[in-house]
């Protein structure tokens, strides 16, 4: 039974990486397309490219559930159309054991999907993401294109275009507010540093000796350049305007820290959502987007299961009058409808009420079940 195994094991492999390439292919020509739109004077199709290669990581983490079920119905629909499943179940071999034979297979992609989601995609999501905001201006810190983060410290509220991951800020907006809500201060930057990446003060130019003194008693923290504050009164009926060639900027925020602000819940590691979820509910704000996409990844492998029992049954039915069309077809039919009701039952289970760990786990649950149930009716 170990060479039945194995060949079982290789036949649904070949099938996963091949629905992958196929996937992968296709988004990134798609991509590439998508990106002609955007194109200015500094992000042309070298640029483009550049870009999409470096997001290829988070497509490919994207793309482990449905390519994990198309290649699994790809892998055993072959050995169903060539009559060896039909022999394998004939010498006695049960549903479960050749369910069994595929999870080595299995076990790889998991481990490639915890290996993306923690190390993988947040570093090269939030690379590919700067490489594209700075190529189209991340600067500008008067840009309304579609792009920036927001953060909030105390009473402060920041914008910034663009985060690099070694902890370069571009386009800085600060918007700090008074006790009544109303703002205090508003602040524009092009460009910050953090002062622990920069070896000596002597080193900066025109920075002014109170704000050089003032860095030297309050590091860490960073470096401004090309600052504009406007500061109102508090009746709002004036203001007083200065400019900064360089200034010291004191916060709490740190290049790790910007791993919270600089890509969308999807792209986080789980330590960094567990952490992020952790400081928004200290700040009194919502968590429940992190909570829920936390609860997503860790809930993954099961997740995978669930989409290969059910589409397992596909399968183990009328296995010579079913052709292999058919097969595809029903299980990308599957996997979109499992998807979309992922998608739709977490954040619906939050809004009635449901913990973000719930909201994950039960269409996992159900899934399971139906899948269960399909393969005892059809062996």
């Amino acid at each position: 039974m170990n060479h039945i195994d194995r060949y079982i094991c290789k036949a649904v492999f070949s099938g996963i990486l091949l629905v992958f390439a196929v996937l992968l292919g296709l988004d990134i020509l798609f991509s590439i397309i998508d990106q002609l739109d955007d194109m200015q004077a500094n992000y042309q199709i070298p640029q483009v490219i550049w870009y999409t290669l470096l997001s290829t990581p988070a497509r490919l983490y994207e793309y482990i559930p449905a390519a994990t079920l198309i290649g699994c119905l790809l892998g055993l629909g072959t050995l169903a159309a060539t009559s060896e499943l039909t022999v394998v179940r004939a010498a006695g071999t049960s549903l479960y054991r050749i369910l069994a034979a595929m999870a080595p297979a299995l076990l790889c992609v998991i481990l490639l999907g915890l290996f993306l989601g923690e190390y993988g995609v947040p570093y090269l999501e939030r690379t590919s993401q700067a490489y594209r905001e700075i190529s189209q201006g991340g600067d500008d810190v008067h840009d309304n294109k579609d792009i920036g983060y927001w953060h909030k410290e105390g009473n402060t509220f920041m914008r910034f275009n663009a985060i690099e991951p070694k902890g370069i800020i571009h386009g800085i907006t600060l918007y700090s507010l008074r006790p009544n809500q109303s703002i205090s201060t508003y602040t524009t930057a092009q460009k910050a540093y953090y002062l622990s990446d920069i070896t000596s003060l002597s080193e900066i130019p025109n920075l002014s000796e109170n704000t050089r003194q003032g860095a030297r008693d309050k590091q860490p923290g960073w470096i401004l350049e090309s600052v504009k504050e406007i500061r109102f009164d508090k009746q709002h009926s004036g203001y007083q305007q200065r400019t900064a060639n360089r200034e010291f900027w004191n916060t709490e925020l740190t290049p790790d820290s910007l791993k919270f602000v600089a890509q969308s819940p999807a792209f986080m590691a789980m330590s960094t959502l567990y952490q992020y979820a952790h400081f928004l509910e200290n700040e009194g704000l919502k968590a429940d987007e992190y909570r829920l996409a936390f609860w997503k990844k860790l809930l993954q492998p099961l997740s995978l299961l669930a989409l290969i029992l059910i589409g397992a049954s596909f399968v183990f039915g009328p296995l010579r009058s079913v052709s292999m069309g058919q097969r595809l077809f029903s299980g990308i039919l599957v996997g979109i409808g499992y998807k979309f009701t992922l998608d739709l039952l977490g954040p619906a289970g939050l809004v009635l009420g449901i913990t973000p760990f719930f909201a994950n786990l039960i269409p996992i649950f159900i899934s399971i079940l139906l899948g269960v149930w399909l393969l005892r009716r059809v062996g």
